[in-house]
């Protein structure tokens, strides 16, 4: 097991080391090749041409009136043009003819200068000689121009040579880029099979699902490291979540039990609370007030117990809606015509309306059971805190897709600072709306969760003209 960089560096020697190797070994097969093909020829070294020029000078200096024109022809025939240019040029530097047309010299002074040395022309290489006459008197200069290269020294085989040598420049890039393929990949394929695995075992851990064990190991010090912290963290996690859901049974099962034990007692205290003011009508005023107010506490204890057991009910995670089809508008009327008694008998207004935004082609559904608990949260939150002559909205739209309240009352509205979690479990406003009637803070609670699993939105906030407005939309369980 080494450390990623140590395989990284490993990997990179071995890259290239082999490329070497290859490179090494298509040259030899290269050249065998080229051998083998060109078996009846001999490779001309690159100074071929350069060697053949003191021949040329000499050649040059034995002819008659060297610098007339009429011995070009004769020159091009002695100068092997395929590999040399030459020039003719008088003492004055001023060409009278040749193979090339360039001005190397300009001036007497030039000719002498440059006699002899070499004049370098991009990869080409310029040499001027003297030219005397039979009494050894200077007449000009014969200049050569040549490449000292192996391809230039074999035109015939030129192309071959040409292409040769481009593929051995290329030959070791191609070989570095062909092991670094064969040698990352493999690599890449060793340190793929871990990172798979930790993904999986994200995903897993996502669903909930601990009951799994890291099993790969890499010959990466540090990815071997990876996958056993992440394997140490998955045990971890699952004895932290198994604690935390066997805390949250436990509490479930404590808040079900204290639930299922207080209710009945208390319904029988409230039966013979109104059983005792029903029939003995020459009680004591005192001891009426006391049955009175055992009667309050005992509703107020059921409804507390009947609120737990819903919230219960809604953090199981098997709990489900019963949705069916109903018709909206003849549920929304119901609620309308319950609330608007009660409405009445606390000298309240109810002010209730229903709008279509399409035709209604068919049933909705939803939980009505569920729903009728939601709007019962809301109505009687508004009821709470609605004086007397007081006012409340309920408007209605309903549409193929989802059904929008927008309920609104003229109570004292929300404090801004406790706006935000009024939809929170056991949360009661103490400042601006708050009442002589103690809630259990659960109501706003339940009323958000049946809209979420109805796949809508609840909101709250104060009206403009004052008091609390709540907005509900719930989605229709059967549209896609």
């Amino acid at each position: 097991m080494l450390t990623l960089r140590k395989q990284l560096s490993r990997h990179f020697y071995r890259i290239m080391l082999y490329s070497i190797l290859a490179t090494l070994l298509t040259w030899i097969l290269g050249f065998l090749l080229f051998t083998i093909i060109n078996q009846n020829k001999t490779l001309n070294p690159a100074n071929y041409y350069e060697s053949q020029i003191p021949e040329m000078v000499d050649m040059v200096n034995t002819q008659d009136d060297i610098l007339n024109p009429d011995n070009q022809d004769l020159l091009d025939k002695i100068i092997p043009l395929e590999g040399l240019d030459y020039q003719i040029v008088n003492a004055e530097g001023q060409i009278q003819y040749g193979s090339m047309n360039e001005h190397y010299l300009t001036s007497e002074e030039d000719v002498f200068k440059q006699l002899n040395k070499n004049i370098y022309d991009d990869n080409q290489i310029v040499v001027y000689y003297p030219i005397f006459d039979n009494g050894q008197n200077f007449l000009g200069a014969a200049g050569f121009r040549y490449q000292l290269s192996v391809i230039s020294a074999n035109a015939d085989s030129r192309a071959l040579l040409f292409s040769l040598f481009i593929f051995a420049i290329i030959t070791p890039f191609v070989y570095i880029f062909l092991f670094t393929y064969i040698i990352g990949r493999r690599w890449a394929k060793r340190m793929k099979e871990p990172f798979n695995e930790i993904i999986a075992g994200a995903g897993k851990i996502e669903k909930q699902d601990l009951n799994f064990t890291m099993h790969h190991k890499s010959n990466i010090k540090e990815l071997h490291q990876l996958v056993a912290a992440f394997d140490k963290m998955k045990t971890a996690l699952k004895e932290a979540l198994e604690k935390q859901w066997s805390m949250e049974e436990e509490r479930r099962e404590m808040v079900a039990a204290v639930a299922h034990d207080l209710k009945t007692p208390l319904t029988i205290i409230q039966g013979h609370a109104e059983g005792i003011l029903e029939s003995n009508h020459e009680l004591p005023k005192r001891t009426t007030q006391y049955l009175q107010t055992i009667l309050l506490n005992c509703r107020r204890s059921i409804r507390l117990i009947q609120e737990l057991n819903d919230v219960s009910s809604y953090e199981n995670t098997d709990f489900h809606l019963e949705a069916e089809p109903v018709n909206p508008e003849v549920l929304i009327r119901d609620k309308i015509n319950e609330y608007r008694q009660l409405c009445h008998a606390q000298d309240i207004e109810l002010q209730a309306s229903i709008h279509f935004l399409e035709d209604i082609q068919s049933l909705f559904y939803l939980d009505p059971f569920r729903i009728n608990q939601m709007l019962d949260n809301i109505l009687i939150n508004s009821l709470r805190y609605t004086q007397e002559k007081g006012v409340i909205t309920w408007e209605t739209y309903i549409s193929e897709q989802e059904l929008k309240f927008i309920i609104s009352d003229s109570g004292p509205g929300f404090s801004r600072e406790n706006q935000e979690k009024l939809f929170k479990k056991f949360f009661r406003e103490d400042k601006a709306r708050n009442s002589a009637d103690g809630h259990s803070g659960l109501g706003l609670f339940i009323a958000k969760t049946i809209v979420e699993q109805h796949r809508g939105k609840i909101s709250a906030d104060n009206h403009p003209d004052g008091g609390a407005v709540f907005t509900v939309t719930i989605c229709n369980m059967d549209y896609k």
